[in-house]
């Protein structure tokens, strides 16, 4: 019972301090002429809020497998790098033949190229048949191809897309993408 009471006498000081204080401080103020002083603003700096990085690096394609799907590069890419984006997107970056390539896919029907270009209002497209399934891959380029590509598909629920900002053309970026969905699709399971 004596450290509630001393708690609250505590408290009950520190209030009254306090207000003398706010009282005493605002007399300063008004015995001041406006006039005569320039007051600088506060300037209190704010906290600063870490942003967490939506992208987080991987070691390889099998680190997908959590996303209910797997996404790979190309057997014979220079060099890759693999990376997860908001917890749902796999990502691929890899290099080929001197050009840069990058392979995504999630478990959605949203966008999730990451390209925000102009693409040329005619694109080509492609049907990919094996037992028990067809995809259409659409091929989108960039000025003719100058700028660039993009190639979307989807299979199940899963959504991929895969650009170059490379110059490139349907036969070139197809080239390079077909044996990547032939290994990421099911046609090395039920066509060998």
């Amino acid at each position: 019972m004596k450290k509630i009471v001393s708690i609250v006498i505590a408290l009950v000081l520190i209030f009254v301090f306090a207000s003398c204080k706010k009282a005493a401080d605002e007399q300063a103020q008004s015995a001041i002429p406006t006039e005569s002083v320039t007051l600088a603003p506060e300037s209190t700096p704010e906290p600063q809020v870490q942003i967490p990085n939506p992208i987080v690096e991987v070691e390889d394609s099998t680190d997908f497998s959590n996303l209910g799907f797997i996404i790979t590069p190309h057997q014979q890419a220079d060099s890759a790098s693999y990376s997860i984006i908001g917890g749902k997107v796999a990502q691929i970056i890899f290099t080929l033949d001197g050009k840069t390539f990058t392979y995504r896919g999630a478990v959605t029907t949203e966008d999730i190229s990451g390209v925000y270009e102009s693409f040329d209002p005619l694109p080509q497209s492609l049907d990919l048949e094996g037992p028990g399934f067809k995809v259409t891959l659409v091929v989108k380029t960039i000025d003719g191809g100058e700028k660039g590509a993009l190639a979307e598909w989807g299979y199940d629920d899963v959504r991929y897309t895969f650009y170059t900002p490379d110059k490139t053309n349907f036969d070139d970026l197809t080239d390079v993408l077909l044996p990547i969905i032939y290994n990421d699709l099911p046609f090395a399971v039920c066509c060998g």
